[in-house]
């Protein structure tokens, strides 16, 4: 007994500890609510109900009236505190309420415990611990409320003492003790606690008032709707039926307002889990119940969208879509217009185009017409128009399809304020160019025709011009393909000018002027598309490549220049710039070729210009690499290297030299461009190309420089063709000895015709030094020709008469030196030379004489004596001469020059008549002895 003696005290000390608490909580509790931050009072609470005595004891029986007092008190400060939080969501309800409700509890049952029994009392704390109980499930404290029904599970037995009112309370607590033990073990997931404690509920149920069955039915209809959440679908059916049973066994004038609306979403849960279910039973199940609220709601949306769900639910028999398209017509009546029925609605909608596209484009019009469109609800319209288009771009080619849009996109025009807007037309546009642009790919030129006429609609106002741009391009492409120029041409014409100015636009009307014969037309696009493309060749190689798929040589080359002119010949690193070079000059010489033929000398020009651009193009790109590695390799250097030569040589009499000399300038670019590790073989013959470009270069810079008017550009063809000429000498010399005897001779006659050219030009070029340099360099060449050449040059130049004769007496002599001389040719030259000497320089006059003598003396032994006029010219001169210095008193003069007079004459072929005429006339002038 000790033990207990000694326990007494300190149950009294937690008695009045916890009395204490509570009378605390009483006074700091409605500050604490208030303030929605309870601090360590909320603890304080946790830990009070944690250890929280199981039972006071009897020895507490004085104070049990006490602890009821002030357990009834917290409870009913806690109900007035609750009143005064506006929501009526249990989760706004500061915490600290609930938990001061379950300690108050606690309180009183802990009174009850004690001996604070009287009649009527049981009912009440019952009642309070089943609405405490209730409080915690609605907050989902499990634990807290697993702790006060334990308590109320003591007051279930009936106590036999009771007085019939208490009797009466009892029996209607006890099933509603029952609902709560059920949801708190579904909470708790126990679900084989909840089916012994919904048993137990159903045992009572004769006890059952409208509001137990209607709490018990909402808890069951909770338990399914989670189950069905959770996807246990047998078990969410279970327990909804057993919440539909529950209320539809109560009396409907009982039941509070609430319950039909209850009985609505249990039996609209209860279809969706049958559904799931996907039995036959189950089918024919929800299918009855759907009736049911059918018979009840009648049009109700909530009806239509259960039956919309059993006729699309998984079954043997086909899809209905007839009745499924009924559905949508009463929903498109009855339902209000909301954003969620809307989106509801365009739901099924998508449903029902899964089965049949036609019936779901009838209910989007039917919709549009008949509530949209009459109630002014523009703000679904974009969202109706764009679906329309989508179901019926997805169906197959239809023209009477895209004619029902067009109707459709007319109704709305009519019906509407302001235009749709930028984002719903280029979702339309988006879906109208799928199917214009699959049509186009089928080669269904007609159709995709009438979609891009579709997608041009007034409704489109805001589309864009980029867009309008496109659509206009793809209505160009398809007349082209139908070969409709004339369509094609009007469709440009109703471009706007910068759509008509774009790239693309300007490439697909250079492919119809291309096929029209419209070369202004075509060149115009050509230069267009060239200004506007500034990095991205691709339309140029496009306008190319049409134009020589078209067979328009002038084209093409046209299109290829353009591209040539563009990137300076260097073009992009994807293309090959040598092989681009040689398609265009292929393609220009086969229209050289048709220009000759048909004597169209502009043409012909025109065309040959733009083949030696193309050649001299190649070079600078060539030239450009530096000697790295790149495209002019070997073998094209030998393709570009042997056509100009060819091109130069084969035409070298019909272009004009100017054009031949750009040819032959570039085929030497090209020899000159080859490595140096070639073969002897190819190194000799790529020398002779070389050397014949060269000579034929000079001919051609010969010919423009005497016939060019422009002293300065006369001036540069000589000086470039002395440039040239000194090249063939230089490679001439490298080569001597290592090619035949034939072609040695050959190239000895070209450079011999180059020293005479080279002799004019120094002439021309008052290079004066080196006439008597090339003189030289003529001595080898053996040749009558070319000194006679050189003396005609001497003689018409400019030069300084002293220049004149040094020049002219020294081709006179190497000359004079030839076995194959020709000696009236030298006479007339000698004659010519002592007249100009007899002008400036008596001395070289008198040797010139003395000179002639000899060469008279020389002739007169071969079969090629001295003409005879040239000596009677050159004595009777010298005699003249002769007289005037005996008319000047110089006797000495007269006499030194009427000898040598006399002495040339001697040679004259007359017989000695010339002689004895000059001797008759010397002795008139009485000359001393």
């Amino acid at each position: 007994m000790a033990p207990l003696q000694s326990s007494r005290p300190e149950k009294d000390k937690r008695l009045k500890t916890i009395l204490s608490f509570a009378t605390d909580l009483e006074a700091q509790l409605p500050a604490a609510t208030r303030a929605r931050t309870s601090g360590t009072l909320l603890t304080e609470i946790e830990n009070q109900i944690s250890n929280f005595p199981a039972k006071f004891g009897t020895f507490a029986t004085s104070k049990c009236e006490e602890v009821d007092q002030i357990g009834t008190t917290l409870w009913n400060l806690c109900t007035r505190l609750r009143r005064d939080v506006e929501s009526d969501n249990p989760k706004d309800v500061p915490i600290i309420l609930l938990l001061t409700r379950v300690f108050s509890f606690l309180l009183l049952d802990g009174a009850y415990e004690g001996g604070r029994n009287a009649p009527g009392n049981l009912a009440r704390l019952m009642k309070i611990g089943i609405k405490a109980g209730k409080s915690c499930i609605e907050r989902k404290e499990g634990d807290l409320a697993l702790k006060v029904l334990e308590k109320v599970s003591g007051y279930v037995k009936p106590d036999p003492g009771a007085v019939p009112g208490d009797r009466e309370a009892f029996e209607r607590l006890v099933p509603e003790y029952y609902v709560l033990r059920t949801a708190l073990a579904w909470h708790r997931d126990q679900l084989d606690v909840a089916e012994h404690m919904f048993k137990l509920s159903l045992s009572s149920i004769q006890s059952f008032d409208s509001n137990t069955a209607e709490s018990l039915a909402d808890i069951l209809y909770e338990m399914g709707k989670d189950l069905l959440h959770k996807q246990q679908y047998p078990l969410a059916v279970k327990w909804l039926e057993r919440s539909y049973e529950v209320l539809n066994d109560q009396e409907l004038d009982r039941l509070s307002i609430d319950a039909s609306e209850l009985r609505t979403s249990i039996m609209q849960t209860l279809i969706k889990a049958l559904l799931y279910l996907k039995g036959p039973g189950a089918i024919e199940r929800a299918r009855g119940l759907v009736n049911l609220l059918e018979g009840v709601l009648g049009d109700k949306l909530i009806v239509l969208l259960l039956k919309l769900e059993i006729l699309s639910a998984p079954s043997t028999e086909a899809f209905d879509s007839s009745q499924y398209s009924d559905v949508l017509q009463r929903m498109t009546r009855s339902m209000p217009l909301s954003d969620v029925n809307f989106k509801l609605f365009m739901f099924h909608v998508r449903k029902l185009n899964d089965r049949s596209p036609s019936l779901a484009c009838k209910a989007l019009d039917e919709l549009l017409n008949l509530r949209i469109l009459r109630e002014e609800r523009e703000e679904y319209i974009e969202k109706i128009l764009i679906t329309r288009i989508w179901i019926t771009v997805s169906q197959r080619e239809s023209p009477e399809a895209v004619g029902l849009l067009h109707e459709l996109f007319s109704l709305i025009m009519e019906n509407i304020k302001n235009p749709i807007s930028s984002a719903a037309t280029h979702g339309a546009h988006t879906l109208l160019w799928k199917r214009i642009e699959s049509s186009y790919a089928a080669e269904q030129f007609e159709m995709a025709e009438k979609w891009c006429q579709l997608a041009t609609h007034q409704i489109f106002v805001k589309s864009g011009e980029h867009n309008m741009a496109r659509i206009s391009r793809k209505l160009l492409l398809c007349a082209m393909a139908k070969k409709d120029v004339g369509s094609a041409r009007e469709i440009f014409s109703s471009m706007s000018d910068s759509t008509k100015n774009e790239p693309m636009s300007r490439f697909l009307m250079y492919k119809i002027a291309i096929r029209c014969g419209e070369s202004d037309l075509a060149a115009e696009s050509l230069q267009i598309i060239s200004s506007a493309t500034t990095k991205d060749p691709t339309l140029l190689y496009a306008c190319c490549l049409d134009a020589q798929q078209s067979g328009n040589k002038l084209q093409t080359i046209a299109a290829l220049q353009l591209v040539l002119d563009k990137y300076g010949y260097a073009a992009p690193s994807a293309i090959h710039l040598p092989s681009l070079l040689r398609t265009t000059i292929q393609l220009m010489v086969q229209l050289q070729k048709e220009s000759q033929n048909s004597a169209i000398l502009d043409d012909m020009e025109v065309t040959v210009e733009k083949l030696c651009k193309a050649f001299e193009g190649a070079v600078s790109s060539m030239r450009k690499t530096n000697g790295q590695v790149s495209a002019w390799d070997i073998r094209e250097l030998d393709w570009f290297s042997k056509n100009s030569y060819n091109l130069a040589i084969k035409n070298i009499s019909n272009w004009p030299p100017r054009h031949s000399l750009q040819m032959l300038t570039c085929c030497i670019a090209f020899i000159d461009q080859y490595p140096k590790d070639i073969s002897d073989q190819i190194s000799d013959d790529l020398c002779l190309r070389k050397m014949f470009c060269v000579f034929s270069a000079v001919t051609a810079l010969l010919a423009l420089a005497r016939g060019e008017d422009n002293i300065e550009d006369k001036l540069q063809d000589y000086l470039n063709l002395r440039k040239h000429v000194d090249s063939f000498d230089a490679l001439l010399q490298e080569k001597t000895g290592k090619l035949g005897e034939e072609a040695e001779e050959d190239l000895l006659r070209k450079l011999s015709i180059l020293i005479a050219f080279d002799f004019e030009a120094a002439c021309h070029l008052k290079a004066w030094d080196d006439l008597h340099d090339i003189i030289l360099k003529a001595e080898f060449t053996k040749s009558q020709r070319v000194y006679e050449i050189m003396a005609d040059c001497i003689l018409c130049s400019q030069a300084p008469i002293q220049v004149s004769v040094s020049v002219l007496k020294k081709i006179v002599n190497e000359a004079w030196g030839l076995d194959t001389m020709d000696v009236p040719k030298l006479a007339k030259y000698m004659r010519c030379l002592f007249q100009i000497a007899m002008l400036d320089n008596m001395e070289v006059a008198e040797q010139l004489l003395d000179q002639a003598h000899e060469q008279a003396e020389e002739a007169a032994e071969t079969d090629q004596p001295y003409p005879t006029e040239e000596i009677e010219w050159i004595a009777t001169r010298s005699f003249n001469y002769a007289v005037d210095l005996y008319c000047a008193g110089d006797e000495d003069g007269c006499k030194n020059w009427t000898a040598k007079a006399l002495n040339i004459a001697h040679y004259c072929s007359d017989q000695g008549g010339l002689e004895r005429q000059l001797q008759s006339k010397l002795l008139f002038l009485k000359l001393d002895s």
